[in-house]
């Protein structure tokens, strides 16, 4: 989308995990499903009940999260960082209205799994509340996170207290 400055890098990880578990889990719908169409009666109603949320849950959900993650965009410029979904503006904060930057990290996932993410708050100029970029959508926080080292050089009160401080430095100095 013009002006709204380079595209994070999308994660695919993520997608593919998600894929994979929703065509492993179909194996065992299709079982339920063929075990529903022998039975007869109150015993059908409950096999064929069984087959419906298992299809739901295990297959369904992961792909809906499928499309949810490739849908979601994160655009940085210069002036602005932006959420697109669904090839729509659904957020939009400017760096000059930010009031609080807020680094959060997690080793739980590994490498494989990284549950780094920013939380951008401020008057936004389109959407509302507070923008999340995660490397659960993006594989690089860099290039953001260069453009609010810049932002946080000239007002460092955006980072409140020592440990966001700290929390932002390493995540600087860190980050893919």
């Amino acid at each position: 989308m013009d002006g709204l400055g380079a595209e994070l890098p999308p994660r695919r990880t993520f997608v593919w995990v998600l894929v994979l578990a929703a065509v492993v889990f179909a194996v065992p719908v299709v079982r339920t499903v063929r075990a529903a169409t022998g039975e007869s009666g109150g015993t059908a109603i409950g096999a064929w009940a069984s087959a419906a949320v298992m299809a739901l849950v295990l297959v369904v959900a992961p792909l809906l999260l499928v499309r949810s993650i490739l849908t979601r965009h994160t655009h940085v410029s210069d002036d602005a960082v932006s959420v697109v979904t669904g090839g729509e503006v659904r957020q939009q904060i400017a760096f000059d209205d930010l009031t609080e930057i807020r680094v959060r990290y997690t080793g739980d996932g590994g490498k494989v799994m990284p549950s780094e993410r920013i939380l951008l708050s401020g008057e936004p100029r389109v959407g509302r509340g507070t923008i999340v970029v995660s490397r659960f959508h993006v594989e690089s926080l860099q290039p953001l996170l260069r453009r609010l080292a810049a932002e946080v050089a000239e007002r460092p009160a955006l980072l409140q207290g020592d440990l966001e401080r700290d929390y932002f430095q390493h995540a600087v100095t860190t980050a893919l």
